[in-house]
């Protein structure tokens, strides 16, 4: 088996990691998920305008997965499952998985971990996280990123498979942290862009991704994570990326419910997958059942359900109880 990666995810993301990732491989099969989408990508992804190396194959066949000895999910977290369901037939014992999907399992209810665990209970899942723009990461901009996983050689590995030049890695063990932190950043970002777009300032900018970061924080210690973890790449570090720039989704989608527009609308006008309203019903199902407070991410979900207006939502934030 040759030196080869199989990146299963052909959007931003995915193309993105197949752009930097070019010269640490000898052929880098970028999986799409349909047989029209090979035409339509052609030699770059729409979003990224770069073209793609001359190692980048663009496939849809599964089988290619038998010429690669690592693997890397990059699909929204809710079809993780299911892309794990379709390769779990092309997979043997020489295989390495990973995955730079952040978000919750919401088809199963769980986190990305236990998902990979219950299909593959005898190997150690990797998830690669931190502050990233795919544009960013394709451009060759310096970036860095966390690779965490419970065991310690398999983080290892795919620390060292994607470091680059431009691409710095940090390993962590505390896989819960770095996936919550992947997931509440991204229901904070929706906040931020509700903020940006009633036109408040930088002041309040800074509180949200303050205030947010206390939730994202309360929620992964009553889940078993270390407090550490939030203060890092993946947590804070992330939740300052998401929240501050357009380039992402989820901040441009807060933006367009400001105008008036419903969820679908704002969907369309984002064009793109919002990995915070997906798994916003869910998180904060988990909070509940933990008994953890999480106003800001409480108040998202109101908004996105059209219970009340975003500056209704700021102003009961501004109006609550003192706390510590």
């Amino acid at each position: 088996m040759s030196n080869n990666l199989s990146i299963i995810g052909a959007g931003a993301w995915g193309s993105a990691l197949a752009i930097a990732l070019y010269d640490n491989f000898d052929t880098i099969y970028l999986h799409t998920n349909t047989q029209a989408n090979i035409k339509k990508l052609k030699s770059k992804h729409s979003a990224l305008s770069i073209p793609y190396p001359n190692n980048v194959k663009i496939t849809y066949d599964l089988y290619k997965l038998q010429d690669s000895k690592n693997i890397l999910i990059t699909t929204p977290s809710y079809v993780f499952s299911e892309i794990l369901d379709k390769i779990k037939p092309f997979i043997n014992h020489t295989h390495k998985i990973a995955w730079g999907t952040k978000g919750f399992d919401t088809s199963k209810r769980c986190f990305l971990y236990e998902s990979f665990k219950c299909l593959f209970p005898n190997r150690n899942g990797c998830v690669i996280s931190g502050p990233s723009f795919a544009f960013e990461v394709a451009l060759n901009k310096p970036t860095a990123l966390v690779v965490a996983s419970v065991d310690e050689d398999t983080r290892n590995h795919f620390a060292k498979l994607i470091q680059t030049r431009t691409l710095r890695t940090y390993t962590n063990a505390d896989i819960i942290g770095v996936e919550v932190g992947g997931s509440v950043k991204n229901i904070l970002a929706i906040a931020a862009g509700i903020a940006s777009g009633l036109k408040y300032g930088f002041n309040t900018q800074a509180a949200l991704i303050t205030r947010g970061l206390s939730e994202m924080s309360r929620l992964g210690k009553s889940l078993g994570a270390k407090k550490s973890t939030f203060i890092g790449l993946s947590g804070l570090g992330d939740l300052v990326l998401t929240c501050s720039d357009n380039l992402s989704r989820n901040r441009r989608f807060g933006q367009e419910l400001v105008k008036n527009h419903n969820i679908k609308n704002a969907l369309i006008n984002v064009g793109g997958t919002v990995e915070g309203l997906n798994t916003l019903d869910l998180i904060l199902s988990i909070a509940n059942k933990k008994q953890v407070e999480m106003p800001i991410c409480e108040q998202v979900y109101q908004v996105t359900q059209g219970k009340i207006t975003p500056t209704e939502a700021v102003n009961y934030l501004m109006s609550r109880e003192q706390t510590k």
